[in-house]
């Protein structure tokens, strides 16, 4: 059965799947004739009928399938099949093309004059249609139609302005007016990542053109490659944006933007560093929703929170948070924050730069150009009266110094080290020139963490492993006992696999027994095997729990954690 209005009676179709009262449409029916709106989007539109009901319901009876339209994997030429003003006011979008065959994702029902008019476009071609959601249709024409057109406008105006030069003002004046392609080219870049949930934005110059990746769950994706004439412009855009020196090509520069998304703020902070061909641009998106998470929402077994909850219950000492960038070491260090904070305390952080900003603290970011590290702010912070100060990183000698001075005076601290796992951090203390006495005088514990893709919930498979996958991860027993899942690939999943992440703790807590064995000066290795035997799980037998579990997979624990 096509999807046509006439054949299908909406209100009919309505009333005999008991979607709402009669009185509801008859309301809806009523405002359509005035309006000339569909009375499902009405409906839908004031919260009176599921929109995800009601089409699988169509879907049923139509027996047309339903598609999640993934932009990611939509060439944008086969788009261009349909104008744009055709696709918008039809709900439509042509998706895909193979031989006689066209694809057509449709949000509603077509009338038999809109239907005429399709057949007459594509003829003699057959087409297929599928029912997409009004939100998918949206953002896909938006992405398409919009990202071709400012691609294309912003090339005319390139070639209108003879050679583009970024020190001219004047150029860049034009840059600067609203209207302007180039600004409305980087503003669909940074909402399409908010919209797949990058974490980064990676705008790379290369000999040909400009690379537009988006790293997602941890893994980097070529979305766009955009003409070379517009690596200068959409540099100078960035850079007005982030309120850097448009002029300044041969220095790395450091920034922050700000953009509205929908229903919330989100920060961009802006790293730029000169390259080969160019100025590369990494653009980090911070979403404000990190900054109201608990531990308890950090994915930490029953066991680790309990562990973690006593360390960060002193009052006094040093608590590290280890990992690569890009483990998640700031998310923990917040929701940390958020555990403990009291009207009654005074919490200070110190952070290059601050990252997310919560006004239930004082942070402080640091400026180089001025002299203003870390060690120099810990010089001066302990006469601000803190109770605890989270300082972003323990870089150096100095800043380690201060810190410990901080703990032997009655504070709790917080920061981060870049070491593989818990215990390696005594080691990058020693190399700093730390004396093991002071260690042992002031470190509570370690977290080591890291963060492991999530299995997508929506084409989760299960199976049985074979003995060589549970010997690679040392799990004894026999393959039959367990189950563990994969992803097969979906459109919510870009086909990867998974959705999402979580993190994968060590959470080590320095008892008495450990802190003797650092005054002994005692090897790490000695002290690897004593938490071993207190049956402290390390980073990949905490993997291994959430592979167990379901949450991830034995690939992805493989490739995040160390022997």
């Amino acid at each position: 059965m096509l999807p046509i209005r006439e054949k299908v009676k909406v209100a009919e179709f309505l009333l005999k799947n008991k979607f709402l009262d009669p009185q509801k449409i008859k309301l809806a029916e009523e405002e359509g004739k005035k309006s000339k709106e569909d009375i499902e989007m009405i409906l839908i539109r004031r919260k009176y009928l599921s929109e995800s009901k009601y089409k699988k319901a169509l879907s049923d009876t139509l027996n047309i399938p339903i598609v999640r339209l993934d932009p990611l994997e939509i060439d944008p030429k086969i788009t261009n099949n349909l104008p744009e003003s055709f696709a918008r006011n039809l709900k439509m979008i042509c998706f895909n093309i193979k031989g006689n065959e066209v694809d057509l994702a449709i949000s509603k029902l077509l009338t038999s004059i809109e239907y005429e008019d399709i057949m007459k476009h594509y003829l003699p071609k057959k087409i297929n249609f599928y029912i997409a959601s009004d939100r998918d249709i949206n953002r896909t024409i938006n992405e398409f139609y919009g990202f071709s057109e400012s691609i294309e406008r912003a090339l005319n105006d390139i070639s209108g302005m003879g050679k583009f030069n970024i020190t001219d003002i004047s150029q860049i004046s034009k840059i600067l007016e609203k209207e302007q392609p180039v600004i409305k080219l980087i503003d669909l870049i940074i909402h399409k990542a908010i919209d797949q949930r990058a974490s980064d934005i990676h705008i790379e110059p290369k000999r040909h053109g400009i690379n537009i990746r988006l790293r997602i769950d941890g893994i980097l994706h070529t979305v766009r490659k955009l003409p070379k004439e517009l690596v200068f412009p959409i540099i100078a855009r960035v850079k007005i944006m982030a309120g850097l020196d448009i002029s300044e090509r041969r220095r790395p520069q450091d920034g922050r933007i700000r953009v509205e998304h929908e229903d919330r703020a989100v920060e961009l902070r802006v790293a730029i560093i000169p390259t080969l061909f160019g100025e590369k641009i990494v653009l980090r998106l911070l979403d404000p929703r990190d900054l109201s998470k608990s531990i308890t929402d950090l994915g930490m077994e029953k066991n680790e929170l309990l562990r973690y909850k006593k360390i960060v219950h002193h009052t006094n000492g040093i608590v590290l948070i280890t990992g690569p960038t890009g483990s998640g070491k700031t998310t923990t260090l917040y929701a940390t924050l958020n555990y403990i904070k009291d009207p009654a305390l005074n919490i200070m952080t110190v952070e290059d730069p601050v990252e997310l900003i919560n006004e239930d603290f004082n942070q402080i970011s640091l400026n180089h150009l001025i002299g203003l590290d870390f060690a120099a702010v810990l010089r001066e912070i302990l006469r601000q009266d803190p109770d605890v100060i989270m300082v972003g990183e323990i870089r150096d000698k100095e800043t380690a110094d201060n810190a410990i001075r901080a703990a032997l005076t009655g504070h709790l601290v917080f920061s981060t080290l870049h070491t593989n796992d818990a215990i390696s951090a005594i080691d990058r203390l020693r190399d700093m020139g730390i004396p093991d006495y002071l260690i042992s005088s002031t470190l509570l514990g370690v977290i080591a963490q890291r963060l492991v893709r999530r299995v997508c919930s929506y084409c989760k498979i299960y199976y049985e492993p074979n003995e060589r996958e549970l010997k690679l991860l040392d799990i004894e027993g026999n393959p039959t006992d367990y189950i563990f899942t994969n992803g097969k690939g979906c459109k919510e999943c870009n086909n990867t696999g998974y959705l999402g992440r979580e993190a994968i703790y060590e959470i080590v807590p320095f008892d008495e027994k450990i802190l003797k064995m650092i005054e002994n000066e005692e090897s790490t290795a000695k002290i690897k095997e004593y938490v071993t035997e207190k049956e402290i799980n390390d980073l990949r037998k905490a993997g291994v729990i959430k592979a167990v579990k379901g949450i991830t997979t034995i690939s992805e624990i493989l490739r995040v954690t160390a022997l």
